[in-house]
């Protein structure tokens, strides 16, 4: 048998090195270089953005959404239900048997304080302009087991209110707690109120004229008794002056300087005054006023736990830190307190009523006003530094 032999391997032959490159002159590399097209960089990639950034009022929900839900918020919530519990003990030992009568009790801060009276065991008499309204505080309150009677009456009638004043202690013989809540608030400069002198009768009228006559009806009873407390709303704006509201700020005014000087002469009677410069509430007083939207508010529940703080403790003065705040720069950089409400003024115009300005004027100076408390920041800022480049 033939056998096959196997072909000899060849070798590989070696690769050919290239030539080296003939060295090029400065010029020749210049040119190649410009000849060659030029090499796009890669593009880098590109952020992902979300399609809509949250807004500031969202942002602050979420977080405040998180410290409610965290072990901080909860045990602050803890805390503050053992204090209202406490709170509403001491409330139900003042007030319990005891005639109560609040004014403007038939919507916000005013229903709000008798439906906590009368939950604490307190006979509210509820007093307002508008029965049906009233009727449905009534019936709110009785629907809870309360007990609390109902006089339509408009305060800043003085007949009207000597005939509640009359029915009320041909009634129930005494009051032991007045509550001054009813007011009317009026926004208008004072240069667009020169043929406008009844808004400031109006004012006196409800918010000056009615309380007192109800104190005038009501102490001399407390006297006799040697007991009573009249509580007076009254506003922030007393103690921080602010511009357009000099009808409704003068009228609370009165009030609150009648019953600074009335106080000493009823203590030693143990008839108490106490003067509540409440800050801005969200009641259908201010719902027409769209740039209150800008600013903090209390809520009607808020704003009755400081009545009602009044109501236990009897100070002679219930304000926040921002009214106070207000008086201190009254009275001490009176200048400063000036130029600062001067810008206010100019930042915020008359009503669109107040100015005749037609629906789209209206809808115009709506739109530019400052909705939230950055946005009024940053008009402000703007204002106060015009002309000035950053």
């Amino acid at each position: 048998m033939a056998s096959k032999t196997s072909a000899p391997k060849q070798p590989r032959p070696a690769p050919k090195k290239a030539p080296p490159a003939a060295r090029k002159t400065p010029k020749a590399a210049a040119a190649e270089a410009a000849s060659k097209p030029a090499t796009k960089p890669a593009p880098a990639a590109k952020a992902r953005l979300p399609a809509k950034l949250p807004s500031a009022r969202k942002v602050v929900r979420s977080v405040a959404k998180a410290i409610e839900t965290s072990p901080v918020g909860k045990a602050g919530a803890l805390t503050s239900a053992v204090l209202r519990t406490r709170r509403a003990g001491l409330l139900s030992r003042r007030v319990r048997n005891k005639i109560v009568v609040v004014t403007g009790a038939s919507s916000g801060i005013g229903e709000d304080c008798a439906l906590k009276l009368a939950a604490a065991g307190a006979t509210v008499i509820l007093a307002a302009r508008t029965p049906q309204k009233l009727h449905d505080t009534l019936a709110k309150i009785e629907a809870r087991g309360g007990k609390a009677f109902a006089y339509a009456c408009d305060l800043s009638d003085m007949a009207d209110c000597e005939r509640f004043i009359e029915k009320v202690l041909a009634e129930h013989r005494h009051v032991d707690i007045l509550i001054n809540n009813a007011g009317r608030s009026i926004r208008r400069s004072v240069k667009a109120s020169f043929d406008r002198f009844h808004d400031f009768e109006r004012t006196m009228q409800l918010n000056y004229f009615g309380a007192l006559k109800l104190i005038f009806g009501f102490a001399p009873m407390m006297l006799a008794r040697k007991s009573g407390h009249i509580i007076n709303i009254s506003s922030i704006g007393v103690l921080a002056s602010p511009p357009r509201f000099s009808a409704y700020v003068a009228s609370k005014a009165a009030l609150d300087a009648f019953s600074w000087c009335a106080a000493p002469e009823f203590a030693d009677a143990n008839v108490r005054f106490t003067t509540i410069n409440m800050p801005l509430v969200r009641t259908p007083m201010i719902a027409p006023t769209k740039l209150y939207d800008a600013f903090p508010t209390l809520s009607p529940d808020e704003a009755a736990e400081l009545v009602m703080s009044a109501v236990i403790d009897k100070p002679k003065r219930v304000a926040t830190s921002l009214g106070l705040a207000g008086a201190v720069a009254q009275a001490v950089a009176p200048g400063v307190s000036e130029f600062v409400l001067n810008q206010a003024y100019r930042l915020f115009p008359d009503s669109a009523a107040a100015r005749g300005l037609s629906d789209e004027e209206a809808a115009a100076e709506m739109a530019a006003l400052p909705k939230s408390p950055v946005d009024l920041a940053r008009k402000l800022f703007a204002q106060v530094f015009s002309g000035v480049h950053w």
